[in-house]
């Protein structure tokens, strides 16, 4: 049961926290934009490495998407798409698409030894996609083998140090 709160809020809330406390354990430091005009929800940067890498974060959450297969479909708003297939860009971007449970209280599990946060975050680039003609969304796939861990974004984090993509 929600205390006034919108679900979506909710929802965004929680994906939120979920991105906040996987940075946290890469020892990455994130930013808030004061606007997103830009489809950037957070940046990402790491001070352990050389370079300084940052990575630009367009976050979403869904309940609705299938639970099997290989990959999730999810309907992209066209600027979001637009923003995050553009390349050339100091920072790279990627989509993060958390899975949240059907049900409120199955979200999070909390006890003096852990706390679990349901279900799962998995990431995408869209860098260098086509331009597309739909005019409201797009359905992009993301793979369910891109889950968004600790250590995938240290992974992410060293390849861009290294000029390359996430």
């Amino acid at each position: 049961m929600s205390l006034g709160m919108a679900r979506t809020t909710q929802q965004e809330r929680f994906a939120d926290a979920f991105l906040l406390a996987t940075a946290a354990a890469a020892g990455c430091s994130v930013a808030k934009p004061d606007v997103d005009d830009d489809s950037i929800d957070w940046t990402l940067s790491c001070r352990l490495l050389p370079r300084r890498p940052k990575l630009d974060v367009q976050m979403k959450s869904t309940i609705k998407a299938a639970r099997s297969g290989p990959i999730i479909r999810y309907p992209l708003r066209r600027k979001n798409y637009d923003d995050l297939i553009m390349t050339e860009l100091l920072a790279p971007r990627i989509l993060i698409l958390v899975m949240v449970p059907v049900e409120l209280q199955e979200w999070i599990d909390m006890s003096a030894q852990r706390m679990v946060l349901r279900h799962c975050a998995y990431w995408l680039s869209l860098a260098g996609e086509p331009i597309s003609g739909n005019d409201f969304s797009i359905n992009v796939s993301v793979p369910r083998a891109n889950i968004f861990t600790v250590d995938a974004l240290r992974g992410m984090m060293r390849s861009i140090n290294e000029g390359g993509a996430p």
